[in-house]
């Protein structure tokens, strides 16, 4: 397979890798607590250098633009989520591939 097409598929060293993450969040389930957190929450995650999708409490990571998260960014992530009073059950999955899976959380 050609470069190109590789790179357009995100295969072998164009494999994008990223993590999923499961928490529960023990705040009053109002507008502003939710964006307290939120805003702490994507501060920490954008200094890391990773963009996530999905709900406040359930989400995918990945590397910003093209690259690839790593192990030290899960764990970085695992570590603050841990240290805050407002989560408990905190479950991060390990790195897989973001674009073909597998998913083991669906």
């Amino acid at each position: 397979m050609k470069k190109r097409l590789r790179k357009k598929l995100r295969l072998r060293e164009f494999q994008q890798m990223g993590f999923h993450t499961d928490f529960h969040l023990n705040i009053p389930f109002t507008h502003e607590a939710e964006y307290v957190f939120w805003d702490k929450l994507t501060a920490f995650v954008e200094g890391l250098g990773l963009e996530i999708g999905g709900s406040i409490s359930s989400f995918y990571a990945v590397r910003a633009g093209r690259g690839t998260a790593t192990e030290t960014d899960r764990e970085s992530l695992a570590t603050w989520l841990h240290q805050q009073p407002e989560v408990s059950n905190v479950k991060v999955w390990p790195l897989d591939d973001a674009w073909y899976g597998p998913f083991p959380w669906l």
